[in-house]
């Protein structure tokens, strides 16, 4: 029978294998959250001890937000918070079996940066600015029922007087 070795032996930690595998899931889909125009706020949350999982995920998606979102604190009165790695972790929320008697877990809560509205008013009124014209939004065509379509196409449209 055939397994796969997911942890460490008896450590509770995902192999090294696992735990990237993991931590790239767990960045595309916490980027791929990022880019949804009308999300405001996110919470990102695992039930993992791994700096890989958590930190490392939340940084490199900052990054590559280039600045339109940024961490906000989460549970200020908590003392543990996340390993001061990047600017801002501290931020961050961490339970560790040690220090909490938990599981462990991480929390981080990831906030869209609000465009000054001087900004977005010269984008509004200024369109030149932009580098390419945007195309007018395309049109839905309604699709005509086949018996009304056949009806009409056969037999012209006439009001007679007195009827």
């Amino acid at each position: 029978m055939l397994t796969r070795q997911l942890e460490e032996s008896g450590t509770g930690v995902p192999s090294k294998e696992r735990l990237r595998a993991l931590a790239g899931f767990q960045q595309r889909a916490l980027c791929h959250a990022l880019t949804f125009p009308s999300l405001q706020r996110l919470v990102y949350s695992t039930c993992s001890i791994c700096q890989e999982e958590n930190e490392d995920v939340v940084q490199e998606a900052l990054q590559q937000s280039s600045g339109t979102f940024r961490l906000v604190p989460v549970l200020p009165s908590w003392p543990h918070r996340g390993l001061n790695i990047f600017p801002g972790a501290e931020h961050c929320l961490r339970a560790s079996p040690e220090t909490t008697l938990t599981g462990g877990f991480f929390i981080a809560v990831l906030e869209r940066v609000e465009v000054p509205s001087s900004v977005s008013q010269a984008k509004v009124s200024a369109p030149e600015l932009r580098s390419s014209p945007s195309p007018a939004p395309k049109r839905k065509r309604r699709r005509r029922n086949a018996a009304a379509a056949a009806a009409s196409s056969t037999l012209p449209c006439t009001k007679q007087e007195g009827n």
